[in-house]
């Protein structure tokens, strides 16, 4: 079976997650220099209005977030930025991380969801907006609808998760017993332990799809096959980690060789 992640493998919600991420921040440090300095060029309103394009806080925010797991990495990774701070692999993420107080990460993370909910609540239509889909992906999945069992492993809301599916019409391949969201656990591990249990298959039966190396690393150990969506929240510098730890890259041109073996089969 096909255990997916859902940001950066099936939808692309970097807008909405910079967005939200923004938003946070604003108010765990809203004397915050790059909190002033955004909103000298957004303005006061949406932080979805910001021109990811153009606007240079994209590209660090990008770089930073294959190197977390959770909502407070947002935190962390915007924190870094305004402090100036070097980094450029995991292990230097990983030390940064750990000088976070953890007080104001669980808030972070807490602060995050709600903001989310409310951005839902209040524009539905403009939320969902903020999300893509990853075409030829969602393509391939529907081309192949039926010959593997798919699952969603995601560190999302539930409810956020089906809506988007719904968005981006590929709802009706996902099993609905399948879609692990947050309140499964902290860590896809504990997403695949529920899938393998649920779906009665073994760890073996299961390649995984995720766009952050750090999590296939996590799961490996489990027996899955552990797959790295190189269309998601990476780049280059992860496809080559993922290629030295002997884990497959996927890509538009390869998906469909590397996931179903370049052809129709029954799972």
């Amino acid at each position: 079976m096909l255990a997916l992640d859902f940001d950066g493998v099936v939808c692309d919600s970097f807008r909405e997650v910079l967005a939200t991420a923004l938003a946070t921040y604003e108010i765990m440090t809203p004397e915050s220099r790059l909190v002033t300095e955004l909103r000298a060029r957004v303005g006061v309103g949406c932080w979805h209005a910001l021109d990811l394009a153009t606007d240079p806080i994209a590209p660090p925010f990008e770089a930073l977030v294959p190197l977390g797991n959770r909502a407070e990495d947002f935190g962390v990774a915007l924190r870094a930025i305004e402090n100036g701070a070097v980094i450029d692999d995991q292990r230097a993420y990983d030390a940064y991380f750990v000088s976070i107080d953890r007080s104001w990460m669980r808030d972070f993370h807490r602060s995050f969801y709600d903001q989310r909910a409310s951005a839902r609540v209040r524009d539905l239509d403009g939320w969902i907006g903020l999300h893509a889909g990853y075409t030829p992906f969602l393509n391939l999945l529907r081309r192949h609808a039926g010959d593997l069992r798919v699952a969603i492993a995601t560190a999302r809301d539930g409810r956020s998760a089906q809506l988007l599916l719904d968005h981006l019409g590929v709802d009706d391949i996902v099993d609905p017993m399948l879609i692990l969201d947050k309140e499964t656990g902290v860590s896809k591990t504990a997403h695949l332990a529920a899938i393998q249990d649920r779906a009665g298959v073994s760890f073996s039966e299961i390649t995984f799809v995720d766009d952050k190396v750090n999590h296939l690393v996590r799961v490996a150990p489990l027996g899955v096959r552990p797959v790295l969506a190189g269309w998601g929240f990476n780049g280059e510098r992860e496809h080559e980690t993922a290629r030295t730890l002997g884990f497959a890259v996927a890509n538009f041109g390869n998906a469909e060789r590397v996931l179903y073996g370049g052809g129709r089969h029954r799972g």
